[in-house]
């Protein structure tokens, strides 16, 4: 199957994490794309046709979300980078860049530290960097974004700077799917998760993105602190989803920084 936009769905069958649903465009080095929680691999569509000249363009659906199988059990970050490392095992992959962003920002940590020969780049985008103690005094908000799948759009105006009709149905699609319980086990998994010990592994090179207007840039520090070699980017017009909030600007950043072909 293929959209307008030339990007392909498909599925890949994966030892161990079930069907993973993924959309292709492009040719080069492949570069994979992992979306926020409650989102799903069409979260990269505006922006992937801006990179097929450059990459192979692959962004996926998380377990649990989209259209990739349902999980039974709690999944860790270590989990979820293990699953994206059968994928491409799966698509005959050996190495590629890796960016994500939020959730998709702390897997793309957790994948580089975990298979650093199977990483060329990573660059996580708007990671969140909480400590236990911070998460839970912040777990109520948590729980109200994530526990209520379907919300307005004036909710979600709070987190992108423009939403339409299609953007609102897409959003209320993608975290439908997912569901409450699905959404919430992916912040305990980044809530168990010690990011900045991870990114201290990393020796590829690393890009950490920020949006001005984010609600992660605030401790981006502890990010870029624990891997000082990181470059750092700060998206001035972008708020927690610069793929939507500046999608050219995205684009352009990955071909500077990841070269393309």
């Amino acid at each position: 199957m293929s959209s307008d936009s030339g990007i392909k769905d498909g599925f890949a069958k994966t030892k161990g994490y079930g069907r993973i649903h993924y959309r292709e465009i492009g040719s080069g080095p492949a570069l994979m794309l992992m979306h926020t929680n409650g989102a799903s691999a069409h979260q990269y569509d505006i922006i992937a046709p801006l990179l097929a000249k450059h990459f192979r363009v692959i962004s996926w659906d998380m377990p649990g979300h989209g259209d990739s199988d349902r999980i039974t059990r709690h999944y860790t970050m270590e989990d979820h980078a293990k699953a994206l490392a059968a994928l491409m095992t799966a698509l005959k992959i050996k190495a590629a860049h890796i960016s994500g962003a939020s959730v998709g920002g702390t897997l793309t940590v957790a994948f580089a530290s975990l298979f650093p020969t199977r990483t060329l780049t990573a660059v996580p985008v708007e990671t969140p960097c909480r400590n236990d103690e911070e998460w839970g005094a912040a777990w109520h908000h948590v729980e109200g974004n994530f526990g209520l799948p379907r919300q307005t759009i004036p909710q979600i105006k709070e987190r992108v700077a423009v939403v339409d009709a299609a953007l609102e149905q897409r959003w209320n699609i993608d975290r439908c799917k997912a569901g409450a319980w699905a959404m919430v086990d992916v912040m305990w998994g980044i809530r168990g998760f010690n990011t900045p010990a991870a990114a201290k592994k990393i020796k590829k090179p690393m890009m950490v993105v920020y949006g001005r207007k984010g609600p992660t840039i605030a401790l981006g520090n502890r990010l870029t602190g624990a891997n000082p070699k990181a470059k750092l980017t700060v998206m001035e017009n972008s708020g927690h989803f610069p793929m939507l909030d500046e999608p050219s600007a995205f684009a352009a950043m990955y071909i500077k920084f990841c070269g393309g072909k």
